[in-house]
């Protein structure tokens, strides 16, 4: 449902402002071409002024982006909103102003990395350290708020997105005013939604969707499983058609992706979009190599989560080596001619 009343928060002010000495505009010019009184952006950037409506907001910035229609501007005030006003819903991510410090990483995997490594990580750390020195009380609702925390991100996730892209990290928690209005805005925020998780019987669908993880955790590591089973199969396969003339390569390595790589997708799903991607791109020998070397780097990588054994308790590594250096020399994989 489209806000009718916005709060005019400082970032609003100060957009306006900026743009309207972009463009030139005085106060009193930008207020009569917006069609309001002479003194009533005045108000707003003043701060006397502390809610406006969304029409009202609109004729503003039509002015300042010289456009004929609201459609044409809706996505940018959206965005300098950081909320939809629109008629059209918007993604929660398409409302977020991405970080200076990730706006120019494009690579999945290297995002994916920055995630892992340096954000999980000391977030970890954070919360264990900020936690060890509370008291019992305290600790025990710290651990009810990362919880419900967990709860949130596991059957809400991008609502929580966009709950944890509140920076709370603005409070002045030194002026107690501030702070205190703070927690009772929270936490008013905290009831309304305890009371929907009353009402939707929130947590049984938890608790039902946690069984039935555990129903395909026991059938992914079975697909895993019969992956690297597989694996060794065709490893066998390719050492006994090294002495073979004109061996069918093609339809090997189209079995080999069907029985190994897409087994291993099915047991953890989007491993292909990162892990495994060298699948994309295999026309020749040196690149099915390749691709057979990143399947075992992620046996060895995935060994625990799945219950697997060492990969070179399984096949001779001596073995692996011979394969890699008969697919490097082996040339272009071509689908075979029918007669």
């Amino acid at each position: 449902m489209a806000v009718t009343k916005l709060v005019i928060t400082n970032k609003l002010r100060n957009d306006i402002i900026e743009r309207r000495k972009e463009n030139a505009l005085s106060s009193y010019e930008l207020s009569e071409q917006s069609g309001h009184s002479k003194f009533w952006l005045q108000n707003i950037e003043s701060g006397k002024t502390k809610k406006i409506s969304k029409d009202d907001l609109l004729s503003i910035y039509r002015v300042l982006f010289q456009a004929d229609s609201d459609d044409e501007i809706m996505d940018d005030v959206e965005q300098i909103l950081n909320q939809p006003i629109g008629s059209t819903p918007k993604d929660w991510y398409e409302l977020i102003n991405i970080s200076s410090d990730f706006e120019n990483i494009y690579d999945e995997d290297e995002l994916m990395e920055t995630l892992e490594e340096d954000l999980l990580h000391n977030i970890s750390e954070l919360i264990r350290n900020k936690v060890f020195g509370l008291s019992t009380n305290q600790k025990q609702a710290a651990l009810t708020a990362v919880q419900n925390f967990y709860y949130s991100l596991y059957l809400n996730p991008e609502l929580t997105f966009a709950l944890i892209n509140i920076p709370i990290y603005g409070v002045n928690t030194s002026n107690s005013n501030e702070y205190n209005d703070t927690i009772s805005e929270l936490f008013s925020i905290a009831a309304k939604y305890n009371d929907l998780a009353i009402k939707n019987n929130s947590m049984k669908t938890i608790k039902h969707w946690q069984e039935m993880d555990k129903y395909y955790e026991t059938v992914d590591k079975q697909n895993i499983q019969t992956a690297l089973a597989n694996f060794k199969k065709y490893i066998q396969k390719i050492l006994n058609i090294r002495k073979t003339e004109n061996p069918d390569m093609f339809n090997l390595l189209n079995n080999f992706l069907s029985d190994v790589t897409f087994m291993i997708e099915r047991g953890q799903p989007n491993v292909t979009k990162h892990y495994l991607k060298s699948f994309l791109h295999i026309y020749t020998g040196e690149q099915f190599s390749m691709h057979i070397k990143d399947c075992v780097k992620w046996f060895i990588g995935f060994q625990r989560d799945y219950d697997l054994p060492y990969i070179y308790d399984v096949i001779d590594k001596k073995d692996l080596e011979a394969v890699y250096s008969y697919l490097d020399a082996f040339g272009d994989i071509k689908r075979p001619i029918i007669q």
